[in-house]
Formats: C-alpha cells, structure tokens, sequence
C-alpha cells in the first residue's frame, strides 16, 4: 500500500497511517521511510477498524481524505483522477474508482466499472449503493458529517453510504484503478457477519421512516442473499459467485494490469539510513 501512495502521479499528498494492534512487519516498514509527508500514530489499544477511519478524518490537514485498505493497491494516476472529477462540481462529496480483481498470487482475473452519476449509483439503496470503500476519496467534511459508527465491526461501508447518500452528491471515475485482493476478503464466516449488521441497521432505518413491514422485508433480505451464497459454496460453485463481481479479462487488459502491478510493487520508497 505505501509503495502505491508514492508512485502517484499526484504529489501533494499526506499519507497516514494507524497502527491498531498490528501483529505483522507494516508498522516497521512505515517506521523506515524517510519523507516527511508520512505520519505514524498508534492506538493505545485494538480499538477496530471505525475508530482508526475517524481519528484520521481528524489528523488529516488537507481538503480530501483518500481512504485506502492495507492489503490493496491502486493505479499511479488514481488521486489524480479523483482530485480532478471532485474539482471539476464544487457538488460533489465523494468519488471513488473501478477495480481490479487480483487472485491470491496477485494476478488480475477481472475488472469492474461502478455507474458514473448519484442516480445510478444510488439507484437502490437499501440493496446495494455502487461505490468502492477502499477506493473511496471525499471531503474531509463529508466524513466530519457523517463519522464511521465505531459499534459496528462490519458493514461500515453500507452504512456510511445508507446514512449520506440522501444528503450529499457521489460519482465514479469510469476506469479500474483500485487493485482488490479477492480472495483476502471473502468468506462465508465475513458474510454471515457483513449480512447480520446490514439487517440489523436496515431494519433500524427503515422502521423508523416507513414502518415495521419494510424493516422487516429489507432485513430478511440480507439474511436470504446470505442463504443464496451458502448454498453456492456447499455446491461447489463458489467460482461462479465470485465471478459475478466481474468482468474477465482479454490477454491485453492482463498484461496492461500486470506491468502496472510492477511498476508499483518495483516503486523504490526513501528509506532512512541504519
């Protein structure tokens, strides 16, 4: 992730960074860059993935916050592209991007290209809002508007995007420029949980707008997509679920990711002398 941040085509940056609890060698890479514009803070303890997301939100110095997973990657030209399009309609309070999906040696398998404008996006909220989290960049006073519930361990997303997208403007840049690493993020254990605080605020949402029968219809339905996917991993069809999120890819579009991947991962980063 730090290597994409530096190979951006667009410079003026501040890159931080929330150490929750991190059991791995991340914190330690950080620690070793040499460039002021990375910043390194640590939680007095594992507090989760909301609180991190909200006290960035009031570290962040700049107009834009870029959110961004540890495990991902995106394109050099990704900031750029999202800094221009919320330029370009003061309206707008947040963008995000297409993706790439990679395979668990990393190679891309498909791209996916969400709707350009707030009415497709939006079309059907409490079904799905078209925006990709982790590539999501907004006004720092869309997420001082609406900061991440920190009593939901899954499906801040959703929630984020049911809460705002009545009340603000969203768009998509019309190009994959966020690598997701698929098969980290996806597991039946992940879903059931994802499905169960979907239901639980959807029906929240809905019985305090439109009443007790449309609570209950938009909850029951997360548990009967989660009762869908179940029945496609226990018949052996778990490739056909996952390909649903994507498009295949021609051996150009392959190749094209593939030089891209290198160019990042081969990005040499301003290490501190021993």
């Amino acid at each position: 992730m730090i290597k994409s941040v530096f190979a951006q085509t667009f410079s003026d940056w501040e890159l931080l960074l929330i150490n929750d609890g991190s059991t791995d060698d991340s914190l330690a890479l950080a620690e070793s860059v040499d460039d002021p514009r990375v910043r390194i803070y640590s939680n007095d303890r594992n507090r989760g993935r909301s609180f991190s997301l909200n006290r960035i939100t009031e570290l962040a110095r700049g107009k834009y916050i870029a959110r961004m997973d540890s495990d991902d990657l995106c394109s050099p030209t990704r900031i750029e592209k999202q800094v221009r399009l919320l330029e370009s309609d003061p309206r707008l309070d947040a963008v995000s991007v297409g993706v790439i999906y990679l395979d668990k040696q990393d190679n891309p398998v498909g791209d996916m290209v969400t709707p350009a404008g707030h009415d497709d996006i939006c079309r059907t909220p409490w079904r799905m809002i078209h925006m990709v989290h982790g590539a999501l960049m907004a006004k720092k006073s869309f997420f001082q508007t609406y900061p991440y519930r920190e009593d939901l361990a899954l499906a801040v997303d959703f929630n984020l995007f049911v809460r705002s997208h009545a009340h603000s403007v969203f768009a998509n840049v019309q190009e994959p420029l966020y690598y997701y690493r698929l098969d980290n993020s996806f597991n039946l254990k992940k879903q059931f949980i994802t499905r169960k605080y979907s239901a639980a605020f959807l029906f929240d949402h809905f019985r305090r707008h439109s009443g007790i029968p449309a609570a209950a219809r938009h909850a029951m339905n997360q548990y009967l997509k989660f009762a869908a996917t179940l029945l496609l991993f226990a018949t052996g069809r778990r490739n056909k679920l996952m390909a649903k999120r994507f498009t295949p890819l021609d051996a150009a579009k392959i190749e094209s990711y593939r030089n891209e991947l290198d160019l990042i991962k081969s990005f040499p980063l301003p290490l501190k002398h021993p």
